[in-house]
């Protein structure tokens, strides 16, 4: 089974990978990690005035900064067999299309664990991926 894991670069990125480890056999033997991060979008009205290679270069840079401790720490915990998907966008829209596209069976994301106001005021990622996934979605705080 496919199974993606969203990541930026944050300690519930890390909380959410270390949780994976302790799990092997439920998460890593057998299983396809997909490591996806988001960069969010440089707005079209700004982003016309910007060369696409130049663009490219910048998200490209800006994903390396997170996916690249993310390695690290999977080698770290000896996992290896992970690939990576870099996008830009909204998150939840993103993360749940990289799921739906590469056919994940599950999808797995730390969660800054606020509460039912914090939610209210703010969103979250995570609430979002649940809403608009069809697959099952493994919070880990």
């Amino acid at each position: 089974m496919k199974i993606v894991v969203a990541v930026d670069g944050s300690e519930f990125t890390r909380k959410a990978l270390d949780y994976i480890a302790a799990q092997r056999s439920m998460f890593v033997d057998g299983h396809e990690l997909v490591l996806v991060h988001v960069c969010p979008a440089i707005p079209p009205h700004a982003s016309r005035h910007i060369a696409k290679d130049t663009l490219a270069e910048y998200y490209k840079e800006e994903g390396a900064k997170v996916i690249d401790p993310v390695k690290q720490q999977l080698q770290g915990l000896g996992i290896a067999n992970a690939s990576v998907q870099t996008r830009h966008g909204q998150a939840a829209e993103e993360i749940v299309r990289a799921a739906e596209e590469c056919g994940a069976g599950l999808v797995v994301m730390g969660t800054h664990g606020h509460g039912t106001l914090g939610r209210a005021l703010m969103g979250s990622v995570a609430t979002k991926v649940i809403a608009e996934s069809s697959l099952p979605v493994l919070l880990v705080q």
